[in-house]
């Protein structure tokens, strides 16, 4: 059995997509600040629009709070939202 997907320490890592970016994350879960943070580095103050797909079928949005568990090559798409 191969280590190839462990990152240092042995945890798992996995390759997830956020706005066409690829990027490793070292969690089974990613939460809707930290998708945001990854699509924009230090910006605040805006509310995102979160949006996710995975080959295994599952899609869904997150909303401020919220968490989801991650698939390798799940693909975050994230766009700021106008406030009303």
């Amino acid at each position: 059995m191969s280590n190839d997907n462990l990152a240092p320490g042995g945890s798992k890592h996995l390759n997830i997509i956020v706005n066409g970016t690829p990027e490793v994350w070292t969690d089974n879960h990613i939460t809707y600040e930290q998708v945001v943070q990854l699509a924009y580095p230090g910006e605040t103050g805006f509310l995102y629009t979160v949006t996710y797909s995975n080959m295994h079928g599952k899609d869904g949005s997150l909303a401020p709070g919220q968490q989801t568990s991650l698939k390798e090559g799940t693909v975050f798409t994230v766009g700021k939202t106008n406030r009303s």
